[in-house]
């Protein structure tokens, strides 16, 4: 990849844990529609569970917080709290 837009971010997340994915996908011939990319993507994790995209972004996107982060940041500071 030369270029940070010549690929997709895919956010998804499993309906049985609630879990949160970050995927990078290169475009490409067979991933030039954000839709279908999104499509097989989901295709591909379905069969393990439930799997649903929340969102294909343009370009290598960092993620900075998921709800697993948020959920354990949050435990540490009332842990934290706790303690004092």
């Amino acid at each position: 990849m030369n270029d940070k837009n010549d690929c997709y971010t895919i956010i998804g997340r499993y309906d049985d844990s609630g879990h949160a994915t970050v995927t990078i996908i290169e475009r490409d011939a067979d991933h030039a529609d954000p839709h279908w990319t999104a499509l097989r993507h989901t295709a591909d994790l379905s069969d393990e569970a439930e799997f649903e995209v929340v969102a294909v972004l343009r370009g290598r996107v960092e993620v900075l917080v998921t709800q697993q982060s948020l959920r354990l940041y949050t435990e540490r500071l009332m842990a934290e709290k706790a303690g004092e």
